[in-house]
């Protein structure tokens, strides 16, 4: 079965919020899963169309994977970058 569904902004804020709050849970669910079948390090930041922040970390603190990234030098930070 595949889905064949356009991919496009949601113009509705209510709906928006909604697939938000809904879509957020399993995104982090995933992101825990990676970080742990493959022990990576992993740091996921998103803000609600409502503006609220929502963060998941594999370490104690978000703040020591991103400063992993950020010490990295340029030419390694973008070489595997992935564009949907």
């Amino acid at each position: 079965m595949s889905n064949n569904q356009e991919i496009k902004k949601i113009e509705d804020v209510t709906r928006s919020q909604v697939t938000f709050s809904k879509r957020r849970s399993s995104l982090i669910r995933k992101a825990n899963e990676i970080s742990v079948f493959c022990d990576v390090d992993v740091a996921l930041v998103a803000f609600s169309p409502s503006g609220r922040v929502s963060k998941f970390c594999s370490r104690e603190r978000i703040e020591d994977v991103l400063e992993r990234y950020v010490n990295l030098p340029p030419d390694k930070r973008y070489q595997y970058e992935i564009y949907y």
